[in-house]
């Protein structure tokens, strides 16, 4: 008796080789994009980290009066400058900074928002006034490396020693925000001095010395291109 050899259906044959065929394809495209992506995101990644590194108070009732946080001695690297003091109808201080971006992405730098511990709403009575600067290229604000910050903006601005007390800040040539900082790096244009003015106005109701804090908080948002 003659035998014959054992045959596959064809169609069986396809249904059971499909989706083996189909798996290895989507295994091998997944691994494809999944690479492509990972490579496209590692390549893009990056931070704005602008803050301020150093800063100073000017006021007459400053000395151990005003008590400052980070301390505004040596080099420190922070979003938020913080003060508490007694104050009175009258009461001023000016508040220079340099803020300089360490980032790896350029950053816009807009004027700072305010924190203030305030249970009696005198806030309304304050003036505040900002000034940024840097420079001006092609109609836009930018800031400067820092080893360039012009010492008449921030270096030498200091409070007249003897009275009427009066300061000469702002500098003349503060620029319209927001002020443009490019990412860290030797010689980039990544620096910025602001001077802010803060005093109550002499029409406010409460006349007798009390304790107020105010936070200054810095804001920097991505430079898109």
């Amino acid at each position: 008796m003659k035998r014959t050899k054992p045959t596959i259906n064809r169609k069986l044959f396809t249904a059971l080789l499909t989706p083996m065929l189909l798996i290895s394809t989507a295994a091998f495209a997944y691994a494809h994009w999944y690479d492509s992506v990972y490579k496209n995101v590692k390549m893009h990644v990056g931070c704005v980290l602008a803050g301020v590194i150093t800063y100073k108070v000017l006021s007459p009732w400053d000395d151990d009066l005003i008590e400052k946080w980070p301390p505004d001695t040596g080099d420190i690297f922070t979003d938020t400058i913080s003060i508490s003091t007694k104050i009175f109808p009258g009461w001023y201080v000016w508040i220079g900074f340099i803020i300089q971006n360490q980032g790896t992405l350029p950053a816009l730098v807009n004027a700072p928002s305010y924190e203030v511990n305030d249970p009696a709403g005198v806030w309304n009575y304050f003036i505040h006034d900002e000034y940024c600067y840097g420079q001006v290229i092609g109609g836009k604000s930018y800031g400067w490396p820092r080893e360039d910050v012009p010492q008449n903006v921030y270096a030498w601005v200091k409070l007249a020693p003897q009275k009427p007390w009066h300061v000469k800040p702002p500098p003349s040539g503060d620029i319209t925000p927001p002020v443009y900082l490019e990412a860290y790096g030797p010689h980039t244009k990544n620096s910025m001095p602001m001077w802010l003015f803060l005093k109550l106005r002499e029409d406010c109701p409460i006349t007798n010395p009390f304790t107020i804090e105010i936070k200054i908080i810095v804001h920097a948002v991505l430079a898109l291109p």
